[in-house]
């Protein structure tokens, strides 16, 4: 498919993509998706308007592009913020349309257990890990992907607040505690709730 380079790194599935586009779509309209597109080089355009398959893997970097060009388009003041809004809008969309499952009947420590066989449906490499660290707070790691990503940190901080509310837990937060986009040598979530 035209804009999947052969280039080596981290791929991440289509679904990501459709999941931000919709959100753009659904906050600003047909103006706003506009805008962001506009703010891509015209191969990532071409993939972007072209429908991307939900199942069909595309480079990480064209997620990062696609979240930065949305951050400054929606409050270039705040971008973390627009990534963790992402990622909320991706759990809400992907957990309840795809996943449904690691939802049923679970609590925050389960669905974070999930995280590492969930990853592996979104991501093409790299090794995801979850510990309990108390009744109501756990840490995630990433080890060993090719490609990294902070916008992509962000919004997997985003993504698992909005995965521990959908399960009941109150008050989620999720620190990116250690990122390999800031030149650690892992990424770290450290999640907690109520």
């Amino acid at each position: 498919m035209a804009g999947t380079d052969d280039r080596p790194g981290t791929r991440i599935k289509g679904a990501s993509l459709v999941a931000r586009l919709e959100y753009v779509t659904e906050k600003g309209g047909p103006e706003l998706l506009a805008r962001v597109l506009a703010r891509l080089a015209p191969t990532d355009r071409k993939v972007l308007e072209g429908h991307p398959l939900p199942s069909s893997f595309f480079p990480l970097e064209l997620n990062e592009r696609l979240d930065e060009a949305i951050a400054h388009s929606v409050n270039p003041l705040d971008p973390p913020g627009v990534y963790r809004e992402l990622g909320r809008a991706s759990a809400q969309k992907n957990l309840q349309k795809f996943h449904a499952i690691f939802l049923r009947g679970q609590n925050p420590h389960a669905v974070l257990e999930g995280f590492p066989a969930v990853r592996t449906t979104y991501y093409s490499d790299g090794a995801a890990s979850y510990d309990h660290t108390g009744d109501t707070s756990g840490v995630l790691r990433v080890e060993g992907a090719t490609s990294h990503s902070r916008p992509d940190c962000e919004s997997t901080a985003g993504y698992f607040e909005r995965a521990i509310e959908l399960v009941g837990a109150k008050d989620a937060r999720v620190e990116l505690a250690r990122c390999r986009g800031r030149g650690d040598t892992l990424c770290e979530f450290r999640c907690g709730w109520r």
